[in-house]
């Protein structure tokens, strides 16, 4: 059975397994854009059923796998293998990547957007954190943003207690939900985060995708803004 969801138009999400990081259990979420190329580009890559796979083959041609938060690099390896003849392309390293097998050359992503796909996005590295440079995108044509790590809001897993806690903990648990209390004590430049803020809310979206917890589909600003307000006040 397929889980292939059409978010907004060009875009669609599909949910993976969930898997283990830090000992704690996360859901897991990719996003499928259909460029104004034809071509297929896929951010945080996850394995799908046969019939969700074959969804999104008949979309077009994957073009592009992107792993834009040092945590889902990884994905890359496993989206690899489903796509060999794709692009790669990840944030910029840091000691948080997480990295499993071999890949071949990967490219690394700025705030400028490629060639590939300039016609379609606009893309901004959050920065102010040592740790983390996640790359957002805001998708033009359906005024969405993809992001994947800086906002969460986890819902408890069933049986998964030591999770459960560590989303409570963080600061981050359904129907709580924001930048994670280590994340926000890691911007020690504050100013950098201010000004990626700025930009972030600059751009003309009333759409979220984010990677874990559930995703906005209408006046998502007003809840960025929100969910930000500990670096502006």
């Amino acid at each position: 059975m397929s889980n292939l969801y059409k978010f907004a138009e060009n875009v669609w999400i599909a949910d993976g397994p969930l898997v283990k990081d830090m000992k704690a259990m996360f859901t897991t979420r990719m996003t499928i854009v259909k460029l104004k190329s034809g071509s297929v580009w896929i951010e945080s890559p996850v394995p799908v059923s046969s019939e969700t796979l074959k969804e999104i083959n008949n979309l077009g041609t994957v073009k592009y796998l992107v792993a834009a938060t040092p945590r889902h690099v990884w994905r890359l390896v496993g989206g690899h293998t489903l796509f060999p003849d794709a692009q790669l392309w990840m944030s910029r390293p840091t000691r948080l990547t997480l990295k499993q097998g071999d890949l071949p050359p990967t490219n690394i992503l700025t705030d400028i957007p490629p060639p590939e796909w300039k016609e379609d996005f606009e893309q901004l590295t959050f920065k102010g954190n040592p740790l983390m440079d996640e790359v957002l995108f805001y998708h033009k044509q359906s005024h969405t943003v993809i992001l994947n790590d800086l906002i969460v809001s986890n819902r408890k897993i069933k049986g998964k207690y030591y999770s459960n806690l560590v989303f409570k903990l963080a600061g981050v648990a359904y129907p709580r939900s924001g930048v994670a209390r280590d994340i926000k004590m890691s911007f020690i430049k504050r100013k950098l985060a201010r000004q990626s803020l700025e930009k972030l809310l600059s751009w003309d979206f009333d759409k979220l995708i984010i990677a874990h917890g559930d995703c906005i589909e209408n006046e998502a600003k007003s809840f960025v803004k929100e969910k930000f307000r500990w670096l502006t006040h």
